[in-house]
């Protein structure tokens, strides 16, 4: 079968998408009509000779009901089949048996298949012979976007739809369904069509024949029927080609006997005649107010009654595979459930109408949390239950035996609490030695030379074998525990794997500790354990005579014991260039020599007494992101794989410091009163880029602080420190850092790139409250111009919240890009020599700094003449000793606050103030005004404007995440963690005119 092959398939005539998505299969995609509805339909035809027919096991089922009476000789039968739910469609024919599982997806136009019996689109020989009896004005269920299942002359299965469905259910109640057709256009000379109309009822797992009749009208009413069940009604048409049947469900019947049987002031208790099929029922209530003859009645207000009936009473795990588990449910009746849901980690898995089901291509050896819901209708939950499900070890390969040192390697897979049983036997079967490893390696010392040997090994998660055990058969060869010299440093060879050098030698000691060390060798709690216990046995040893250097060896689970042997070796730790092993048994009796109460020295072997702290919660503090280790006299709470101890980067630090503050990928975010901090996990990015990386924060702009395990920024909540971005909105105001992280070797191409953004999001109120006026002072600038020798005057521009210029603004604001700016330069003075001076503003420009003179200026008004088309002037420019405008609210490049600058000049009785800007400018420096308008010039300012991200009326909003993928990790008050893959974001500035100039 050929997985990388993708079909194409055309149906309605007008097209849209409607992929096929086939899980295990090819993945096929098929065009299909643009078209309004269309009904699925599964299709069968079975042929008077077949096998279908006259073998007595032969059989066809939909979910769990047969539908072997559904048929005609020679004719095509068909059934609906609902959509958004899982069936199980299942056939026997002869000895074989096919299944398939699929489901129908009409909001995203995909089927989804679960079968290792692929479909196929092309009919063979026989099946089209058999589909050109159709004439173009018959209709057939599966004449679209047809699968055929399976095909032979005999006997012909298949999955399609039409588009013009010929039958409708008109109406229904609990003991009648009325159902109609449409009859086929004939000349009127023809006879009237005579239609055959059958009824097939759901009941022992099997469609049965209830009633066949016959009838010239294009409908039939099928009575006396039971309530809420389910029927199957069927029509032929004489002379034509397909039996076609529509699934449906009878009305429930009303309540009889609805009484109240005791009430109080806050409780009614109710009671009714349950009907024999146990419906469910709905329940509604509303208050009566009466006054003599006048009465009013509150809304009524429904809620669903469940029953005992609906609920799943047992939720269980029947089986697990490496990458997949299956659940199953038990409901004591299912007439009253529409489908039930499958949560997998709390996402909607699937949806289907068995009690059972698989979720695949998982990881071995990992738990997860099932969800499994009843549903009446397309909502209603009426029962749910959880359950911890697990997939299953995937097994030992490339299993081999070492003769140089007795030992036997192999590989095992990863996950939760993931072991290897093993089993050591003569050829003969005869079991020589058994037991329980925690790493992929087991020693055989003293075996007999030249003997045959098997050896036997299973992985092993939570107490689940793999299947069959990986075996490896060989000759003994006889090295003994005393046999083996530790060779020096440089020729060691640790296994990269554990990250533990193996020796085996009579200068090694062994430690017994009275508990479990049930952990995956190949995490980072697992090399954290090893710390832990390298430390505390060098700790025992401090007192030698020697300085010693402890190297961990080996772990052992001792067999049908909670117990774990614990092999180390001890070095002269004053010798660096070489590895020195010291004597055991001098070891061995300094160590008894210490008395300590806890430890015993008992046939070269120490044994450490010590209460399991780890296996009683009341005894140890470790949460739900760390892992308890006893640690020889106490415990430690070490981080889950895939956590990072941030604790050390808190801000205050944690207590006890003694316990981890375990994140995920060690991804942090604090939101505190007076500043902002964050962090990631070192490891967690050298493991996702495959090496050493470069960090920027904002730019450049800010160091990112680097401790042994993480990188981390603590900044004070300014804007202009660090360069850290912000964005508000009415309720809102959220602050920016962002990390870019980037491969520390030069690559031309690459595809790896991350963004990290955290963020803190404040309420404005808050902000206020707290009196932080995050770093921004509102300029209203007053300057003072010497105007002559014996004359100064002042300039000064007011922002105002209206056009009535009434209420100016004296704090940074916050608007929206609807909001219009109304501002007022004007000249500052009560000298009577000023009132014959006029003013005239000449530029005005945005920036965002309170720096004029900023690289990046946005101009909207130029030497006098307006540049932007919002731009509207509210008085007379150049002939009062003021000059109002306005202009729309806008947006800049970096998002920063905003801050207004106007060139004003002022002007003597004589000059002409104003400008012309009809016709084409002419520059003004260069005329005879030149001088005095040099002498006589200033800039005033205003701000800052902080811009929201609302758009104006009939515009859509802007979305804080720019437009790209985000992982959220809420933390401290607001705070939000952004991870971004790959992220590219743009700002466009809302001004219709921009420019990187200076005013010359």
């Amino acid at each position: 079968m050929n997985i990388d092959k993708e079909h194409r398939l055309s149906f309605c005539r007008t097209c849209f998408a409607f992929p096929v998505i086939l899980f295990i299969l090819v993945p096929h995609t098929i065009s299909l009509g643009s078209c309004s509805s269309f009904t699925f339909s599964i299709c069968w035809k079975i042929s008077n000779n077949s096998l279908f027919g006259s073998w007595p096991e032969g059989n066809l089922w939909l979910n769990t009901t047969k539908l072997k009476s559904i048929w005609r000789q020679d004719t095509f039968s068909s059934l609906t089949v609902a959509t958004t739910v899982e069936h199980k469609l299942t056939l026997q024919y002869g000895v074989m048996v096919r299944k398939w599982i699929f489901s129908v997806f009409p909001s995203s136009h995909s089927i989804e298949f679960r079968s290792i019996h692929e479909p196929v689109q092309q009919p063979i020989n026989s099946t089209l012979e058999a589909l050109e009896l159709f004439s173009a004005n018959e209709v057939f269920a599966c004449e679209n976007s047809t699968l055929y299942l399976y095909q032979d002359p005999d006997f012909i299965l298949m999955l399609g739809h039409t588009v013009r469905y010929p039958l409708k259910l008109e109406s229904r109640s609990s003991s009648m369904l009325l159902v109609s057709w449409k009859e086929k256009m004939q000349p009127p000379a023809d006879p009237v069509p005579v239609y055959s109309v059958s009824l097939y009822h759901s009941e022992m797992k099997a469609y049965a024949a209830l009633s066949v009749d016959r009838t010239h009208s294009n409908h039939y009413r099928f009575t006396a029927l039971e309530s809420c069940s389910s029927y199957a009604a069927c029509v032929e048409l004489a002379g034509s080609h397909s039996l076609t049947c529509l699934s449906t469900i009878t009305d429930p019947e009303v309540p009889r006997h609805f009484q109240v049987t005791s009430w109080n002031s806050s409780s009614v208790t109710v009671s009714w005649d349950c009907p024999d099929n146990r419906n469910r029922v709905k329940f509604g209530l509303q208050t009566v107010c009466e006054a003599g003859t006048e009465a009013r009645h509150s809304r009524m207000v429904l809620i669903n009654g469940n029953t005992v009936h609906s609920e799943i009473k047992k939720l269980w795990q029947t089986s697990s595979g490496p990458d997949n588990y299956t659940l199953s449910w038990v409901v004591r009746n299912t007439s009253s459930i529409s489908m039930f849901r499958i949560y997998h980690q709390g996402a909607l898995h699937n949806t289907t109408l068995l009690t059972s089901h698989t979720v695949a291509s998982l990881l071995p050896c990992n738990q997860y949390q099932a969800r499994v819901e009843a549903l009446c209708g397309d909502s209603v939950v009426m029962s749910a239950k959880t359950v911890r499900a697990r997939t299953g070890p995937r097994g030992v390969s490339e299993l081999s035996y070492r003769p140089e040192d007795s030992t036997a390697l192999w590989i095992g897979g990863t996950g939760q609490g993931v072991a290897f049983q093993y089993q050591l036997s003569y050829d003969n079967g005869s079991t020589i030695r058994q037991g329980r490893l925690m790493e992929p390696l087991l020693r055989l010392p003293g075996l007999i030379e030249g003997a045959h040997y098997t050896l036997d090994v299973w992985e092993e998660c939570d107490g689940e074998w793999s299947a069959d055990p990986a075996l490896v058969c060989f000759d003994g060869v006889n090295i003994s525990v005393n046999a083996l010299v530790l060779p020096v440093a440089s020729t060691l060879r640790p296994n990269e794997d554990l990250g533990l050098t193996f020796v085996f030698s009579s200068l090694a000691l062994a430690v017994v500790v009275p508990w479990l060390l049930v952990m995956d060798p190949k995490t980072e709690p697992w090399a954290e354990l090893k710390h832990i216990y390298k430390n505390r046995l060098e700790e025992l040893l401090k007192e030698y005579p020697i300085k010693t250097r402890v190297e961990l060896v080996a772990f052992e689970e001792l067999e049908g014991e909670s117990k774990t042997k614990i092999t180390f070796q001890g070095f002269d730790a004053s010798i660096t260039d070489a590895d020195l092993p010291l004597p055991p048994d001098e070891q061995l009796d300094h160590i008894q020599s210490l008395q300590s109460p806890n430890i015993t020295v008992k046939d070269g072997i120490i044994y450490w007494d010590d209460p399991d702290e780890c296996a009683t919660p009341d005894l140890n503090r470790c949460d739900s992101n760390s892992l308890c280790v006893n640690t020889l006299n106490s415990y430690t709470c070490v981080c889950q794989h895939g956590f990072y101890d941030v604790g050390p980067a808190f801000v205050p630090p944690p207590t006890p410091a003694s316990h981890p503050v375990c994140y995920e990928k060690g991804m942090f975010t604090q939101c505190l009163d007076r500043l902002m901090a964050g962090g990631i996990a070192k490891a967690f990015l050298t493991g996702y880029f495959g090496g050493n990386v470069t960090v920027v924060l904002n730019e450049g702009r800010c160091t990112m602080e680097e401790s042994e395990t993480l990188y981390h920024f603590r900044v004070l909540r300014k804007p202009s420190q660090c360069g850290t971005r912000w964005l508000v909105n009415r309720t809102h105001i959220e602050f920016r850092n962002t990390l870019t992280v980037t491969l520390s070797r030069e690559r031309t191409i690459t595809r790896r790139d991350l963004k990290v953004i955290w963020k803190c999001i404040y309420p404005r109120n808050y902000v206020r409250n707290t009196q932080i006026n995050i770093d921004l002072e509102w300029i209203t600038s007053h300057s003072v111009v010497e105007y002559n020798s014996s004359h100064e005057l002042g300039l000064a521009m007011t922002m105002y919240s209206d056009e009535s210029f009434s209420y100016d603004y004296r704090d940074s604001i916050f608007l929206s890009l609807s909001d219009i700016l109304f501002f007022e330069v004007a000249l500052l003075t009560n000298n009577t020599f000023a009132s014959e001076v006029l003013l005239e503003v000449v530029s005005c420009w945005a920036t965002e700094s309170p720096d004029p003179q900023d690289d990046t200026k946005g101009f909207f008004l130029l030497d006098g003449c307006p540049v932007d088309s919002t731009f509207h002037w509210l008085s007379v420019n150049g002939v009062s000793q003021m000059s109002r405008f306005s202009i729309h609210m806008f947006t800049m490049p970096k998002e920063l606050p905003i801050y207004i600058h106007c060139l004003a000049r002022i002007c003597s009785h004589d000059e002409d103030c104003t400008t012309n800007c009809t016709v084409q400018r002419l520059s003004k420096r260069s005329t005879a005004r030149w001088d005095p308008y040099v002498k006589v010039a200033v800039v005033v300012s205003a701000g800052p404007l902080m811009v929201t991200h609302e758009a104006a009326p009939g515009t859509k909003l802007s979305n804080w995440d720019d437009a790209v993928t985000m992982i959220y990790v809420v933390g401290g008050t607001m705070g939000v963690l952004v991870l971004t893959m790959l992220g590219v974001s743009a700002t466009k500035a809302i001004m219709n005119y921009y420019e990187r100039a200076k005013p010359q």
